[in-house]
């Protein structure tokens, strides 16, 4: 039923079909656990599964299941084009066309109308002139993966054309359809009712990082979890339960997800990808297949740049902290980048004073964790964390 939640969480699994068989599964649910915990693959398999199309769960296109993103997708659809390059097979290929279209279930018609005239940063155009608007946009970028799906054999030359043709489409907006803030907008949300109200067909909506919605938005999400139309569901994503309002919490089934090893994970990408190294984390996994040499060299740089200005409680300078922060930015590797300071800073503390040690440690662990809970920038929180460091010395 689940089967590509029970390869990570078991136990999860286990509970969720046992509440589908027994009809004890509520029409709203919420998925809690942090990133990387299987929380969206889940949602996903649980979706298609009460919309009645298990066999289309591959391919993850469905008009029955909608998804409201708020997740960067930018390093891992990199990741898996670049590695679809280079290994054209059935795996790589799978890979790709579920990551792209893990995006593509957010252009979804019901929300269409409120995109109408956002242009699409994608120059390209299609032969049947698509690829002006981000709706449209994303058609050209559907057709292109349809076309993937059919595909058995890829020579080196259509593997070429398929990665640069999705990657002149794929820019910024095409993963955020072009919202400056993160979570559903109150807008979506009404249109989301309607949609449910539609039909008699079962119908799920996946709302991911609901305690980052906009308090307008977060009034008619509780609406909508108060009385859920006839045959609809909703499954609700968060790495912040805590920031949810009471009332919200009451009215979903909880399901915890428990945080994934490092060593599950290498043994995972190992099963998927046959691709066997030390990747604590499917971020670096993502970031180190792909970046090219120069991403990988700047990212160096500017670990080592805030790293050692953290150590040495300095300030850096405007001049330091925007070529540091915009080279992770055009990257779209801020969860990789975190990642990796707290690994370098917690190796340089066991050569400092404790006391000095603590204070550093603090600091950054204290700004990780106003990034996460309080919807904070991790550039401001980071900041934050080198001015504590500089004032405590």
């Amino acid at each position: 039923m689940l089967g590509n939640l029970r390869r990570t969480q078991p136990s999860v699994c286990a509970e969720l079909e046992d509440a589908v068989r027994s009809g004890m599964l509520p029409q709203s649910i919420l998925f809690a656990g942090c990133a990387g915990s299987s929380r969206l693959t889940g949602a996903l398999d649980l979706a298609f599964h009460l919309t009645g199309e298990d066999e289309s769960r591959p391919f993850l296109r469905s008009g029955n299941v909608m998804y409201l993103a708020s997740r960067d997708r930018t390093m891992e659809t990199r990741a898996a084009v670049q590695l679809f390059s280079r290994q054209r097979n059935d795996r790589s290929r799978l890979f790709l066309i579920d990551s792209v279209r893990r995006t593509l279930l957010q252009y979804h018609a019901a929300i269409a109308p409120l995109y109408e005239g956002k242009k699409s940063s994608a120059k390209a155009r299609d032969e049947e002139g698509r690829g002006g608007s981000l709706f449209s946009n994303a058609e050209a970028v559907d057709a292109v993966i349809l076309a993937l799906e059919d595909e058995s054999a890829i020579d080196a030359k259509k593997a070429e054309d398929i990665s640069s043709a999705l990657l002149g489409r794929m820019k910024e907006d095409f993963f955020t359809m072009g919202k400056r803030s993160h979570g559903a907008t109150i807008d979506e949300i009404r249109r989301v009712r309607d949609w449910l109200e539609e039909g008699s067909d079962e119908k799920c909506v996946i709302i991911e990082d609901p305690e980052d919605i906009a308090e307008g938005a977060e009034n008619s999400m509780l609406k909508l979890l108060e009385e859920p139309p006839m045959h609809s569901h909703l499954i609700l994503i968060s790495s912040q339960p805590s920031r949810l309002l009471p009332t919200v919490l009451s009215r979903v089934r909880r399901f915890d997800f428990p945080q994934l090893g490092s060593s599950t994970v290498s043994a995972l990408i190992g099963e998927i990808f046959s691709i066997y190294g030390k990747y604590p984390s499917f971020e670096s996994f993502f970031f180190e297949q792909g970046s090219d040499e120069k991403d990988r060299e700047a990212m160096d740089k500017a670990v080592a740049l805030y790293t050692d200005a953290l150590c040495s409680g300095r300030m850096l300078s405007i001049e330091e902290e925007d070529t540091l922060f915009s080279s992770v930015e055009k990257m779209s590797g801020y969860g990789y980048f975190r990642r990796c300071v707290a690994a370098a800073v917690e190796a340089r503390l066991c050569r400092m004073p404790a006391g000095r040690a603590r204070r550093i440690w603090k600091s950054l662990s204290t700004a990780l964790y106003r990034s996460d809970t309080y919807n904070m920038s991790i550039r401001t929180a980071l900041d934050l964390a080198l001015r504590e460091v500089e004032n405590g010395e």
